[in-house]
């Protein structure tokens, strides 16, 4: 966690992250996960071709042999599952997360467990795909959360800016 925010008591006292900043912060995320896909697409492709035996056929963009199968969707959902289990378990927060200053964590601000992370990352898009139901549902709650945080005993905080110090 940040050295702004050490003790679960100083967690518990910054206010609840709004819907709005939580949906930017997953826009920025959403361009990380994209960027990440390319690079994984990318040497998915060259280890396809050079080693599976995969004909892929530039000339006529087909490339539904070499990127089109299950394993290489399952490897898809490996990458974006590993960049937000490993963003909320070493720090507690994306790089969207970052930007707009919120941060996750229990309800006792303790950093989340690999099961609270499992639950948030399965529970998260349905929130989101449901025409965005679950994370409108933190407009009806004082705390503001969302149905993955409640699935996963989790609360989204805002961190409060830095103070820049004043050069003499």
């Amino acid at each position: 966690m940040p050295d702004s925010v050490k003790a679960p008591t100083q967690f518990n006292q910054l206010p609840h992250a709004g819907v709005l900043p939580r949906l930017m912060a997953l826009i920025y995320d959403i361009l990380i996960v994209a960027g990440l896909w390319m690079v994984y697409g990318f040497f998915a492709m060259m280890v396809a071709t050079t080693f599976g035996g995969l004909q892929c056929q530039p000339e006529h963009l087909d490339y539904t042999p070499c990127v089109g199968g299950p394993l290489y969707r399952f490897g898809l959902l490996l990458v974006t599952a590993g960049y937000f289990f490993w963003s909320w378990r070493a720090a507690g927060q994306t790089i969207g997360m970052r930007a707009w200053r919120l941060m996750v964590a229990n309800n006792n601000g303790v950093q989340l467990s690999w099961y609270q992370c499992f639950i948030r990352a399965l529970v998260g898009p349905v929130s989101l795909g449901v025409f965005c139901l679950g994370f409108l549902w933190g407009y009806l709650r004082a705390d503001g959360a969302s149905w993955h945080d409640l699935a996963s005993d989790s609360e989204v905080r805002r961190l409060p800016k830095k103070k820049k110090e004043k050069k003499l």
